[in-house]
């Protein structure tokens, strides 16, 4: 049985340089015992949640909003 060793810093610190050089944005690097995935940066829509979330902001809203009757 092998033991295998995380990636070092230096090497993604080069691969990161890389992407740079290459004009790709950086968005988040994942380390994990499996290896390394870095990803772009997240659309300024997806930053701000799901259609779900924008869908019950506003059904909040205008709940808010609505008139009540006078309880008796």
């Amino acid at each position: 049985m092998t033991t295998r060793t995380l990636i070092t810093p230096g090497e993604v610190k080069r691969h990161v340089d890389m992407l740079k050089k290459l004009g790709l944005p950086i968005g988040a690097i994942d380390i994990r015992a499996d290896g390394v995935t870095i990803s772009p940066p997240l659309p300024d829509s997806a930053a701000q949640g799901s259609a779900f979330d924008s869908w019950l902001a506003k059904d909040l809203e205008q709940d808010a909003n609505r008139e009540r009757s006078a309880s008796r």
